[in-house]
């Protein structure tokens, strides 16, 4: 019987072991950090959970929306695609401190429609290498030469909320966001379907997936400092040297992008290298801000700002928990906020929503916040995957997805959100990455 080694207690690291478990294989998992989940990340707050990391679950027919429903889980079903913040009429959008008129918003939203399906029918043509923001911004010069002169700053400033909201939801700078994402990202619905959940959300959804695998099958604060493929052995930070007849490596595309000129001997093929290179990796984090209680509009879906402060545009009121304001950044936001104290941030922010919606509302000073920089996080380097503008997306997952064969044997395999060719990003992809190399390593082992 084969000796499995899986480094990496995400998603895809859990789900292969689970795999391995039902077929009665011999396995270790090996952590790096003192929990598992990676990306996911829920906390305890009040009757149930925040989540620093994974929040939503992509598409309705996949393992994860089958938990999301044998737990009870849903909240409500959005669109990703056609739910931006732009074009919710239950947010509150305000520019330089003064609430936009509906009029206005509404005359952008009709924009922003014909700009989606635009955005989507350009992303399918073949050869295009452009990025998301060469495209908006060639169509925005193309929509203000409709619109009075002295609106047009107005326009601007509303353009830069809807370039926010793909920094936000892509994880990427505007200027690095490949159109091709638009096309080859595919949960199977219409609408790119998200499950909004309950107070309970990916906690249950973690218990799930950890409690079919025994607890000394998971050795926690064990990080990885060297795998090598031809004798198939890793070394722990400790010293320790351990052998197996496979391993399986479900780290971020952070971490690889950070460590594989050391992590791997020997090294890696140059094709794989460049391709681990190409493929973006981005930041986004929340800022969960708790107030003694709601000072915002009853009915207020999202807060849009646009300021100076390109970075803290977006704050929207938990699905549960109605004391909570969370605050999303992407873009430069991260690692401009990544020296500040808990106590800088919170002022900042406060600040920033005082001034901003003084005109609107009287916005009261947050009692603390919660926060996790995935950028600073050592073993995720960042947030998740994206196609970087001049790279065929498929051909790029597809070669970080590649296994490493040595004397005709399985030596290497590589899982993780970033090698699941359709939805890369989620936890969907790492569930569905691991289950696939699982499949793979138990075939090359067993098949007859």
């Amino acid at each position: 019987m084969p000796k499995i080694c899986i480094i990496g207690a995400g998603f895809a690291g859990l789900r292969a072991a689970r795999h391995f478990e039902q077929l009665g294989l011999d396995y270790l998992i090996l952590e790096g950090s003192d929990r598992v989940g990676g990306r996911v990340y829920p906390f305890e707050y009040q009757n149930g959970y925040l989540h620093h990391g994974a929040e939503y679950v992509n598409g309705l027919d996949n393992e994860i929306y089958g938990i999301v429903e044998k737990f009870d889980l849903l909240d409500k079903v959005q669109s990703r695609t056609k739910d931006l913040w732009m074009l919710d009429e239950g947010g509150i959008v305000v520019v330089d401190g003064e609430k936009v008129e509906e009029e206005k918003l509404k005359i952008f939203r009709g924009f922003v429609t014909s700009l989606n399906e635009l955005l989507y029918l350009k992303s399918q043509e073949p050869n295009q290498d452009s990025s998301v923001e060469e495209q908006i911004e060639e169509n925005l010069q193309k929509f203000l030469s409709t619109i009075p002169p002295e609106d047009h700053n107005l326009f601007k400033q509303l353009c830069g909320i809807y370039k926010n909201y793909f920094q936000v939801e892509w994880s990427s700078p505007i200027h690095e966001l490949s159109l091709f994402n638009l096309s080859t990202w595919d949960d199977g619905t219409d609408d790119e379907d998200s499950a909004v959940l309950n107070e309970l959300g990916f906690q249950k959804i973690l218990e799930e997936f950890q409690s079919k695998i025994p607890k000394e099958k998971i050795r926690l604060n064990s990080p990885v400092t060297n795998i090598a493929s031809d004798d198939v052995t890793v070394t722990l930070e400790s010293g320790e040297v351990l052998k197996f007849d496979v391993i399986l490596l479900t780290c971020s595309l952070g971490y690889l992008k950070a460590h594989m000129k050391t992590l791997f001997t020997p090294e890696l093929p140059r094709g794989k290298v460049e391709a681990i290179e190409q493929m973006g990796f981005g930041n986004n984090l929340k800022v969960f801000l708790e107030y003694e209680s709601i000072w915002w509009p009853k009915e207020t879906s999202t807060i849009m700002i646009c300021s100076e402060e390109k970075n803290f545009m977006v704050f929207q009121p938990s699905s549960w928990a109605e004391n909570i304001l969370v605050c999303w950044i992407a873009g430069n936001g991260p690692e401009q906020i990544a020296s500040l104290s808990d106590a800088q941030l919170k002022t900042l922010l406060d600040n920033h929503l005082a001034r901003h919606l003084k005109a609107i509302c009287h916005g009261e000073p947050s009692k603390r916040i919660f926060r996790k920089n995935w950028m600073t996080d050592r073993f995720a380097c960042g947030s998740y995957s994206y196609i970087t503008p001049g790279q065929s997306g498929p051909q790029v997952i597809q070669t970080i997805g590649e296994p490493i064969w040595r004397a005709g044997r399985l030596s290497v395999c590589f899982a993780g959100e970033h090698t699941d060719e359709t939805m890369y990003q989620t936890t969907v992809g790492a569930a569905r990455s691991g289950l696939r190399e699982a499949i793979r390593i138990a075939n090359a082992f067993f098949a007859k």
